[in-house]
């Protein structure tokens, strides 16, 4: 989960301004521009040492570029780094890694000896996105789907909100893998691939020889759910124009195969808020991201009339707390505790010789009078990560939700930003544990539904949504308990 800097607030001895129970506006939130000219202005000698004592745990200098990088052109995949390059990069990631985790522990890993292991690796490898595969899978040690190593292709195609893919999503049901969804984008959806179908064989090899090399080939990660997607994410992902040969069983037992292309595909952020057939109010949106605050609202203030809410966070895997924390608002009409903070050192993250708050160690929501009041329920699967993860275990731990649909990613961890690595490369660290207000931790085990709902072959294939079937006559029971104890 991302921790933006508009999240800051500032501390209790700052005299220019009370301390505001919610987020700042944009406008009053310090900038990393501001911070750092205040570091400038204030404290040269602080400065000469790299902002340390202004700036303990980098949260503004890591978003400025030493100038001594090599630069890389994104997408480049051919040899630019030199061999002090890639020892230069290797040695910011682990150290970076070594100070800065949220863990002193490591998760139990002996990160040393990941160096030792990773290290020749790295720096044999027989191109520069190999060696940035090398890097992310040290990483991937921590088993921790947040801390990752993203060469420049793969940051630069984040931050216009596109990938090159084959735009499919496939999970294990039973003995079969099956297709759950296909981005109408792709080739594999003018190919006729559809839900439901069942993957044969991949490049010629069986469906489970291909799934087990790629899952195999894959970064560890928080939780096997993760590590799934991980697999499926090699198999999609590659250079563009590259093709993939599948072939896929229809439900008549017929067998269609096709020659796929990777494509370049955009998903922007989506959001959608309507009242159902059945009278009750459904938002879905694709990611916590700023963009689309404004329209989740608008959804909130459409559907408050309704007398029960469903909020679909299937397959949205994340991004801002402080969206999330926002969103959290909507549904309480008194303080509530939302979750305490697990740092380094147990002790707050902030900057400005420790005026600013970046991380408390416990967050809260305000008191909102016009809350909605109406039962909720929270449909989430194993593609609802991070910020999905915080905003449903939170309710599910007031009691204020019913959580509907298959246990989720268990990937809650927070990162205050990318690092630059030298060579072009990005890097997150998780920073920053989260526990629900009753005591749970998320990371690695994931949000239990309530009602536990899996897909079926046969749902899959008559477009039916049991999941959201079953959050309606939730939400029926419930209005109808309220009616009977007024």
């Amino acid at each position: 989960m991302l921790i933006d800097m508009n999240s800051m607030k500032r501390a209790k001895v700052v005299t220019t301004g009370p301390r505001d129970a919610g987020r700042l506006d944009d406008d009053a939130a310090p900038t990393s521009r501001a911070i750092r000219a205040l570091c400038v202005a204030v404290a040269p000698l602080v400065l000469a040492a790299g902002c340390a004592s202004f700036d303990p745990n980098n949260v503004i200098g890591r978003r400025f570029p030493d100038s001594n990088q090599t630069p890389v052109a994104a997408g480049d995949t051919t040899g630019v780094l030199s061999a002090s390059d890639r020892a230069q990069a290797f040695d910011f990631v682990w150290g970076t890694v070594d100070r800065r985790y949220y863990d002193p522990k490591m998760n139990g890993v002996d990160w040393a000896a990941m160096r030792e292991t990773y290290r020749p690796r790295a720096l044999a490898a027989a191109s520069d996105e190999a060696f940035w595969d090398e890097l992310d899978r040290m990483t991937g040690e921590l088993k921790d789907s947040h801390t990752r190593v993203e060469s420049p292709r793969r940051a630069e195609a984040r931050k216009r909100n596109e990938s090159v893919t084959l735009g499919l999503s496939l999970a294990w049901l039973g003995d079969d893998l099956v297709v759950m969804a296909v981005n109408n984008q792709a080739d594999a959806w003018w190919a006729g691939i559809r839900p439901g179908m069942t993957v044969h064989s991949i490049d010629g090899q069986s469906a489970r020889a291909a799934y087990d090399a790629l899952h195999a080939d894959s970064r560890n990660s928080s939780s096997e759910r993760a590590r799934h997607a991980a697999a499926i994410g090699r198999l999609n992902r590659g250079d563009e124009g590259t093709r993939v040969r599948i072939v896929v069983k229809r439900s008549d037992g017929t067998e269609l195969a096709a020659s796929l292309k990777r494509d370049r595909i955009a998903s922007p952020p989506a959001a959608t808020g309507r009242m159902l057939p059945s009278g009750f109010g459904y938002i879905r949106f694709s990611n916590f991201v700023t963009a689309l605050s404004e329209r989740v609202k608008k959804g909130f203030a459409d559907t408050r009339s309704a007398p029960g809410l469903i909020i679909d966070l299937r397959g949205n895997p994340g991004g801002s707390l402080n969206m999330t924390r926002d969103l959290l608002s909507e549904l309480f009409r008194e303080r509530k505790l939302l979750s305490r903070q697990l740092t380094r050192d147990m002790k707050p993250i902030t900057v400005g010789f420790g005026l600013v708050d970046v991380i408390r160690m416990e967050y809260d929501v305000p008191a909102r009078p016009d809350a909605y009041t109406g039962p909720v329920v929270v449909l989430i699967n194993e593609g609802s990560g991070s910020a999905s993860e915080y905003f449903a275990a939170t309710l599910q731990s007031l009691g204020r939700a019913t959580i509907v649909g298959t246990t989720s990613c268990g990937c809650l961890l927070g990162f205050l930003g990318y690092a630059d690595v030298p060579g072009g490369a990005e890097l997150a660290y998780s920073e920053v544990g989260f526990m629900t207000p009753d005591g749970k931790r998320i990371e690695g085990d994931g949000v239990k539904p309530d009602w536990s709902v899996k897909p079926t072959l046969a749902d899959l294939q008559l477009y039916r949504d049991r999941a959201l079937e079953t959050a309606e006559q939730v939400l029926r029971a419930e209005v109808e308990k309220r009616k009977l104890a007024k």
